[in-house]
């Protein structure tokens, strides 16, 4: 398990997983928002770097966690 697995699960209390990578790109493509309503993927790294931020977790745990975000973001963009 990556890192900033055991951080994710953290901060998403009560969900469980099973692929935490889809998990993450699921996050940012709002996939569990009916589609009228879905944000964009830039909103969602926004909310979720802001949840990161303001969470109880280390410092070096934000920062792994940012990065697997910044990582997942980037490929999103790349898939475009």
């Amino acid at each position: 398990m990556a890192n900033w697995h055991k951080s994710y699960v953290r901060i998403w209390k009560g969900r469980t997983f099973d692929d935490m990578d889809e998990a993450m790109e699921n996050e940012l493509l709002d996939k569990l928002t009916h589609p009228r309503l879905q944000k964009k993927a830039e909103v969602k790294f926004f909310e979720s770097v802001r949840r990161v931020n303001e969470s109880d977790l280390s410092d070096a745990e934000k920062v792994q966690l940012i990065d697997a975000y910044i990582h997942c973001f980037e490929q999103l963009k790349q898939k475009e």
